[in-house]
């Protein structure tokens, strides 16, 4: 559940950008925060899983395991994204449009963003993959360093962690330089590996404490460090200006990721259920889309409120529907231009979850109907005797 949450403020982030002026989420970055501690927490889980304390992982089984981690990332992340680059050409009004989405793109395709090979000026106006990119390519690093040396990354984790944030904040001129050049690598992929760091830190605290019998005042005293934690994280992204301070947010997102992950206290356990699964799954698919789908919302408010000022005079179910979408769009009644609305925000979201919903079922249609066909292909192939 929480990935779908976050995966909502990082949509209802970018709409934002594209009105005048900020007055929801004032600094809703700190999705980005969530996800790179998540991945980290879940390589160091997936590794503990592989770990034999007898024996230790060759250079081979360790490459194998970052590799085979890049390859499920990509085969959820390319029929996603090809399936809406298909789509989204369809939809275009124009050939210019069509143009404007696929260039400058192809460092995104290859998931080279973020690597001296696909910098690019930093420049994509398709899909914000810099951080898909980053997840892949520090992912890879992560994964087989703590196959090969599982102890000592887990201790030098914490450590790498802290020096990475403060070499980011010394080389970026604001937290939000995800696109600016350190070293051979984008400011992106620094980040991506400070945070995916700190991620394995949480991991070593949650394996100390789910090896303890908890009594019911230590559980409590956790079920009501999370309420607080969620309370200030949110509280922070919706009244904190963008500043370096809003890194003091990682706290708050670092004991939510540990306490939904012990599933001890009550909200946990109520978030924890098969609908929350669902969402979770849809969340990937939010965030390839949702770029894009800004655009979409734009010229359906725009060719919605055109079509009402045709009937608003002679209709009184126009007026209310009139009404209800005149603070919609970025624009009022006299087209003067309006901050986004929680109108706004709830009608792209709508359409962002519908989108998704349909790609991601489409995307697992194709993928049975394929298998279906290998299966039948397999089936009627002659079969050769022993003899022969």
């Amino acid at each position: 559940l929480w990935r779908f949450i976050f995966t909502v403020l990082v949509c209802l982030y970018h709409l934002e950008i594209f009105f005048q002026k900020r007055c929801i989420f004032v600094s809703g970055s700190g999705a980005v925060e969530f996800f790179f501690i998540l991945a980290g927490f879940l390589i160091a889980m997936s590794a503990s899983r592989r770990y034999d304390p007898n024996s230790k992982a060759s250079v081979r089984e360790a490459h194998m395991a970052a590799i085979n981690y890049v390859k499920k990332k990509l085969k959820a992340i390319y029929p996603i994204l090809i399936c809406w680059l298909i789509i989204w050409c369809i939809m275009a009004s124009s050939e210019e449009s069509r143009l404007s989405m696929l260039m400058n793109s192809e460092w995104e395709l290859l998931m080279l963003v973020g690597t001296p090979f696909g910098f690019n000026d930093g420049y994509a106006p398709n899909i914000p993959l810099w951080f898909l990119s980053a997840l892949l390519i520090v992912g890879y690093v992560y994964t087989y360093a703590i196959t090969r040396h599982y102890e000592f990354t887990r201790f030098a984790a914490p450590v790498l962690g802290v020096i990475l944030y403060v070499y980011f904040a010394l080389s970026a001129q604001s937290m939000l330089d995800h696109n600016i050049k350190m070293g051979i690598f984008t400011a992106g992929t620094v980040k991506a590996a400070a945070e995916m760091s700190l991620g394995i830190s949480v991991f070593m605290l949650y394996e100390y404490i789910a090896r303890k019998e908890l009594t019911f005042v230590f559980k409590l005293l956790l079920a009501l460090l999370e309420l607080y934690s969620i309370y200030r994280l949110f509280t922070l992204i919706y009244m904190q200006p963008v500043s370096w301070d809003n890194y003091r947010r990682v706290i708050y997102i670092s004991i939510i990721i540990l306490l939904s992950f012990l599933n001890l206290t009550p909200l946990t356990k109520l978030f924890n259920n098969r609908f929350s699964n669902i969402l979770g799954k849809i969340s990937l698919t939010m965030y390839i889309v949702h770029y894009s789908m800004i655009t979409v919302y734009f010229n359906l408010i725009f060719l919605v409120k055109t079509e009402l000022i045709r009937y608003i005079g002679s209709s009184s179910v126009a007026k209310i529907i009139w009404k209800l979408f005149d603070d919609t769009g970025g624009y009022d009644t006299m087209y003067k231009i309006i901050p986004m609305s929680f109108k706004d925000a709830i009608i792209y979201i709508f359409i962002v979850i519908s989108v998704s919903v349909f790609i991601y079922f489409f995307v697992i249609f194709i993928k049975c109907f394929i298998h279906s066909c290998v299966i039948l292909i397999k089936t009627k192939e002659p079969k050769t005797t022993e003899k022969e």
